[in-house]
């Protein structure tokens, strides 16, 4: 499987990491969906959520609301984060793009450093504080799509 749309329902910690031998790991209480190389998994009321995926993947697409998310040894070419309220989100790597979508939200994203990326900014009234150099030039697209939210990008 390559692509992976991801929902969590009141979670406060969610981990996303890769496994080593292209397998999925998820808890028990769960929904699971997959067909040809997708897979959809909905998680519902557990406080701390870890998520196994295989390492590469092509696009993961994560619903999350006020919560913190950890993103470990992923590779992806897209990774879409579908948010509500505030969100922490951090990532030991940038292999791809990442969109974070919001209305009314806030979020703070922490990327490893030195790492090389781009913001774009899309939507209504939306403001990226970057304090950490961008590059104009790098593969990676950091890209707050939405209205009236705020994201914020350290190291």
């Amino acid at each position: 499987m390559k692509d992976y749309e991801i929902t969590i329902k009141k979670a406060s910690e969610v981990t996303i990491f890769a496994t080593d031998n292209d397998t999925l790991v998820f808890p028990s209480k769960v929904t699971f969906e997959s067909s040809h190389d997708a897979a959809e998994i909905l998680i519902d009321g557990l406080e701390n959520t870890t998520i196994g995926i295989p390492p590469q993947a092509d696009h993961i697409e994560l619903s999350v609301e006020n919560a913190t998310v950890n993103l470990k040894g992923i590779s992806y070419s897209r990774i879409e984060i579908d948010g509500k309220g505030k969100l922490r989100i951090n990532t030991d790597t940038l292999s791809g793009n990442i969109d974070i979508n919001m209305i009314s939200g806030e979020a703070e994203l922490i990327v490893p450093a030195g790492a090389k990326f781009s913001t774009r900014s899309e939507g209504k009234n939306n403001t990226i504080n970057c304090p950490v150099p961008t590059d104009p030039n790098a593969q990676v697209t950091i890209e707050l799509n939405g209205k009236n939210s705020t994201l914020s990008i350290r190291s």
